[in-house]
């Protein structure tokens, strides 16, 4: 039987091209406050109540206060010293996730094109699974519709992804040939920026991740 995953996070913004998220607050083993971060460049799903589930690619994670009242300030105190002497502080972060859509997946069918209907606010977000993944970057098309993502440096998702895609594919060094090729199709126009992306996936790089 497949893994079962436990949600990460909630959607509190959406649209068709992409998400927001909130991510779920946890104990550790001492008690206090955690917050388990997706990968940048990871995948997620988002499951809905329309048997529609969407895919995304993970393209910041920011953490802050999530109001202007209580805004975090540098106090020259260690973690472990924070938690000794304001363990408050913590609960009084959030972390959002921001994802961009790559597809979707509808009656057991991945799908790598955007979604009819984009998820719904309080949706919960999961790690997508390894098979889930294999099919939605087979093609890649995956990364024309990360291509779209100017909040961050374009080189830096696409090689992030595609790391994690490798992951997936189990290691194999013929994906990563096949990425190649299908990047010097998106950045045919930009030799140096498909360099810098080639140099990033390389199998040296990817065995570090």
């Amino acid at each position: 039987m497949p893994p079962k995953y436990e949600p990460i996070a909630e959607v509190i913004s959406s649209s068709i091209t992409g998400v927001v998220a909130q991510c779920l607050m946890s104990s550790d083993k001492d008690g206090m406050p955690d917050t388990s971060k997706p990968r940048f460049g990871s995948f997620l799903k988002i499951r809905t109540a329309s048997n529609l589930d969407v895919l995304s690619v993970v393209h910041n994670v920011i953490t802050g206060s999530p109001d202007a009242m209580h805004q975090p300030w540098a106090l020259g105190l260690s973690r472990e010293q924070l938690r000794e002497e304001q363990p408050h502080i913590f609960s009084l972060l959030r972390t959002e996730v921001h994802a961009v859509v790559v597809g979707y997946v509808e009656n057991g069918a991945v799908y790598q094109h955007l979604p009819p209907i984009p998820p719904e606010v309080h949706d919960f977000v999961y790690p997508a699974s390894v098979e889930e993944i294999r099919q939605v970057t087979e093609g890649f098309d995956f990364l024309r519709l990360i291509a779209t993502v100017t909040t961050v440096p374009q080189d830096e998702l696409s090689a992030a992804s595609i790391r994690e895609a490798h992951k997936a594919h189990g290691d194999d060094y013929a994906f990563l040939v096949e990425a190649g090729q299908a990047l010097s199709h998106i950045f045919k126009n930009d030799f140096d920026r498909l360099v810098t992306i080639l140099r990033k996936i390389r199998p040296s790089t990817t065995a570090r991740q």
